[in-house]
């Protein structure tokens, strides 16, 4: 496990790359296993999860189905970007798509 300082020092680097190169960053984070659908704020389960903006591009959100049989991938690209990957028949042959209108 890296300490502190050499994960700080990582991070530096990676940033410096980041400024200097021509380096597009993705970010991913799974919400899988988190609990949202049995949430109950008195009127019973939510039939759908949802956020209400995701403010930046290149993220990746991984997250539970409802029934619990599958995962769902929230993706937020750049438009142009998103047509690609929306037609990619590798990605199509193992997914389904679902645009939802902002």
């Amino acid at each position: 496990m890296q300490d502190h300082a050499q994960h700080l020092n990582f991070l530096k680097e990676a940033s410096g790359k980041l400024l200097k190169e021509d380096i597009v960053p993705f970010n991913f984070s799974s919400w899988c296993r988190f609990p949202m659908y049995e949430v109950d704020f008195g009127w019973g389960n939510p039939m759908w999860i949802g956020l209400v903006s995701l403010p930046f591009k290149n993220v990746v959100i991984f997250i539970d189905t409802k029934s619990g049989d599958g995962i769902k991938a929230w993706v937020n690209l750049k438009e142009k970007d998103m047509a690609k990957f929306e037609s990619d028949t590798e990605l199509l042959a193992y997914a389904s798509t679902t645009t939802l209108n902002a």
